[in-house]
């Protein structure tokens, strides 16, 4: 009996940091596939193997932190070194580049010749166009010309190309991507359940990565004047220091810093609704459905997004919730008072939303199509089995 092709996943941070990395393995080991993920764990947080069930986690490269920009080229460079040397001694049927910034440790063990591993690319955001690298300035202007050159290496010769949402499929074909799988970051159904408060006060959270303040900054502003309104700010990242000492100037504020992931269905049944705006001034932003979003209508919860975005124009053509222009704190709350004057319709919506997930907006329908994506690729390729005797 033939051993199992083997997937290499590699991924630019801790291999628990992010639920995606799991979902995806253990959808891809579900499928018939064995799978090792190379990760770099920066801080050293996780130990140098774990085993799950079917597949393994292998920690490498060099203790950094994250958001040094250009300063981490030199760690960049050192785990592209470690990766590659294990991903070779691997032999995997196929590398799984998580993001942008993982693919130089791929690109020199893919060819077009017949037995080299397949090249499949999962572009959690437009890299070039996100927080991730430098936008202005001369650091900037370096940053993304590296980045443009890796995607118009990479893109062309990817057998698949994995993107998280639907308003970025357009950019990765202009790039010359022959096979765009869309995979959203959706939630697993049966995690989420509809939200039934009956509270006097409305509760607006923000669950997750705080990487922007201005927007939560004018949320918190928002619901001031309006003695009902509440909001609840829980999760880390790098805008979390400075939400928590202005959150602290503010009444009906609740802060929270960094969750496990099992935390975040019960979070969003302390609320009403959800607000979910980003920074568009970013591509990456406003072509983007945040996750929160998805989970937000998992939940049964209305939504508040930025006006002019994707996800702003998603959520009013589907009736979930109020596009807003988040740099105004008079818009935001209008659309918060107008969800607690109308506690009937904003139930209305949220019910709209969680049709749209139970439809296929969830993580067993994008799953299905990671697996189907493989199967199709091997099955084109008859690609011979490597991990055979190693």
């Amino acid at each position: 009996m033939s051993a199992p092709r083997r997937i290499v996943m590699i991924v630019s941070a801790s291999g628990t940091a992010d639920p995606r990395v799991s979902k995806e393995a253990e959808a891809l080991v579900a499928g018939g596939y064995e799978v090792v993920v190379i990760a770099w764990d920066r801080e050293k947080r996780d130990p140098a193997l774990i085993e799950r069930d079917g597949w393994r986690i292998e920690s490498t490269g060099p203790a950094a932190r994250h958001g040094a920009g250009l300063g981490n080229i030199g760690g960049y460079r050192e785990f592209w070194r470690v990766a590659r040397r294990r991903v070779a001694e691997l032999r995997p049927d196929a590398i799984h580049c998580d993001n942008l910034d993982t693919v130089p440790a791929a690109l020199p063990l893919v060819n077009r010749t017949s037995g080299s591993p397949r090249l499949v690319l999962d572009f959690w955001e437009m890299y070039r166009h996100s927080r991730a690298l430098p936008q202005s300035g001369i650091k900037g202007v370096i940053a993304r010309a590296a980045a443009r050159y890796l995607e118009r290496r990479s893109i062309p010769g990817a057998e698949v190309v994995i993107t998280v949402g639907e308003g970025q499929v357009g950019y990765y074909r202009d790039l010359g991507a022959r096979n765009i799988v869309l995979v959203e970051n959706a939630p697993e159904l049966e995690r989420y359940t509809p939200v039934e408060r009956e509270e006097p006060d409305f509760v607006v959270s923000f669950i997750g990565q705080k990487r922007w303040a201005p927007a939560l900054v004018n949320l918190m502003k928002a619901i001031q004047p309006y003695p009902h309104l509440r909001a609840l700010l829980v999760g880390g990242g790098p805008a979390e220091a400075e939400i928590a000492r202005i959150a602290g100037t503010m009444e009906r504020v609740e802060v929270g810093g960094r969750f496990d992931p099992s935390e975040t269905p019960s979070l969003y049944h302390r609320c009403d609704a959800v607000f979910a705006c980003y920074d568009a001034s970013l591509e990456n932003w406003r072509t983007a459905y945040p996750v929160k979003a998805m989970e937000a209508m998992a939940c049964a919860l209305p939504l508040i997004c930025t006006r002019g975005t994707f996800s702003g124009d998603y959520v009013e053509r589907h009736g979930l919730g109020y596009a807003v222009d988040d740099h105004d704190p008079g818009d935001i709350a209008r659309a918060l008072v107008a969800l607690e004057d109308d506690r009937a319709g904003a139930r209305e919506m949220g019910r709209r939303g969680r049709a749209i997930v139970e439809a296929g907006l969830n993580w067993t329908a994008a799953s299905a199509r990671l697996v189907a994506a493989y199967d199709a690729m091997f099955e084109a390729n008859g690609v011979p089995l490597q991990s055979e005797g190693s």
